[in-house]
């Protein structure tokens, strides 16, 4: 299934969409290796529960044990998470961790929903983010984050929130494509999902007492009182449903290749998302498998710039990437503030939806800002530590390409590269420097893979 060896721009194109960019090292260990030994590679991560403490734990658990009412750790913890992205031994995992986030987008927003319970929220994502979608569906349904930030907390018998309930199944499991739930599928539900708190201390709490211990039906099911665990009766009604693991593949696909088509999942759907939802399903749910044929696909592996099946970055990926190949770290404000300014906040995504997809991120504004973080990522490289990668000389492009993950620069961008270059021939060698790399930072080459 995994075809021939890897070509350098196989490689390029494999980690710059999955493990926020390649290496030059990267690309000379993978190129001319078994493709499918790459993909492994990247997907062996091992159960969380298995590994030794990681080294940034103490300040994790630090940030996790924030009070419920300081706001103020929220810059701490977006720096903390993306110096994590940069530094991750299974970058994988946290570029799922990040997809996920972006699934059950949840924000930390004064005074509904502290920082620290977002926080708290990513390590579950993390935990389950190449387990199972059934283990990590469940565990976000009585997520204190969720409770609060959809309204669960407020829920009760005979006066449920809808909130949830309406999420869990457009957002979350089902979508709308086809839409195989109903308004009275949804008041049902919430039912089923009353009587969950979240207590002083953050923590979800199960009040027998707040919870409608009636008969639900719901997408054909009948739900009976179940207490605390009920709720999980009513995921198992929404994962059965045929459209379910396609919706979920459709999110995989969006999240990590390209945009596709969202016609009809069930009887229309795009060949990728089908190949992926239906081995969610064969799979019992398991993520890791799905990603693995995802990766695999003849779709993601193969494409030529024309068919539509190509990935813009999101500003959390430009600025991981853009560290990462200049050895400088993400964890200080000025880094933070850029993303923010190009539209990504980590733990305040916009609203439930998420933040925007594909092209939606390349405007003119948000050009603009990518520029500035080009200057502001030359500027932390001259910062930088002494062991930070030499620049390559102006005139070199195949270096400039190698040291940013690329496995080329197009011609276009080649022939501004070098227009720049030539009609700069006073110009100091830093100042060609860093218009090379504010250039090749906002260049199609970089910013869609």
């Amino acid at each position: 299934m995994g075809g021939p060896n890897a070509t350098r721009e196989e490689v390029a194109r494999l980690f710059g969409r999955v493990a926020f960019g390649a290496t030059a090292a990267d690309l000379d260990a993978w190129s001319h290796q078994p493709y499918e030994a790459a993909v492994d590679h990247l997907l062996n991560v091992p159960a969380t529960a298995s590994r030794l403490p990681q080294g940034d734990d103490p300040e994790r658990a630090s940030l996790e044990q924030k009070p419920m009412d300081d706001y103020s750790p929220l810059h701490s913890m977006q720096q903390w998470w993306l110096e994590r992205m940069r530094t991750a031994q299974y970058p994988l995992e946290e570029r799922l961790t990040l997809l996920w986030h972006d699934h059950f987008a949840t924000a930390a927003r004064n005074p509904d929903v502290p920082p620290t319970l977002v926080f708290r929220q990513i390590q579950t994502l993390r935990g389950h983010a190449l387990g199972s979608f059934r283990n990590l569906v469940t565990d976000v349904s009585t997520d204190p984050a969720m409770l609060l930030w959809l309204n669960g907390a407020e829920s009760i018998g005979g006066k449920p929130n809808e909130n949830y309930a309406r999420e869990l199944m457009e957002l979350f499991t089902l979508g709308t494509h086809p839409q195989v739930y109903s308004e009275t599928d949804v008041r049902e539900a919430a039912r089923a999902l009353t009587g969950w708190t979240v207590d002083g201390n953050g923590n979800a709490q199960f009040v027998p007492s707040r919870h409608d211990t009636g008969t639900k039906r719901v997408l054909g099911r009948t739900i009976n009182n179940g207490g605390a665990t009920e709720y999980q009766q009513l995921i198992e009604a929404a994962l059965a449903q045929a459209t379910s693991a396609r919706f979920i593949g459709y999110k995989l696909v969006a999240g990590l290749a390209y945009q596709p088509s969202t016609t009809d999942l069930v009887n229309n759907p795009d060949p990728l998302v089908a190949k992926v939802g239906d081995s969610l399903r064969r799979s019992n749910w398991d993520i890791k498998t799905a990603v693995r044929t995802l990766l695999l696909s003849d779709e993601f592996r193969h494409t030529n710039g024309s068919d539509g099946r190509r990935y813009v970055k999101s500003p959390a990926e430009v600025i991981v990437g853009t560290v990462k190949a200049l050895g400088v770290t993400a964890n200080n404000q000025p880094i933070a503030d850029a993303m923010g300014t190009m539209g990504q906040q980590l733990l305040v995504p916009p609203n439930v939806g998420g933040w925007p997809k594909g092209r939606r991120w390349l405007s003119s504004s948000t050009l603009v800002a990518r520029y500035g973080w080009a200057l502001t990522a030359y500027g932390r490289w001259q910062q930088g530590p002494v062991l930070r990668p030499a620049l390559p000389v102006p005139t070199d492009l195949n270096a400039w390409a190698g040291l940013f993950g690329l496995s080329a620069l197009s011609g276009v961008t080649a022939d501004a590269l070098r227009h720049y270059v030539d009609t700069r021939k006073s110009a100091a060698p830093e100042e060609l420097q860093a218009g090379i790399m504010c250039l090749l930072l906002t260049s199609p080459d970089w910013m869609v893979v």
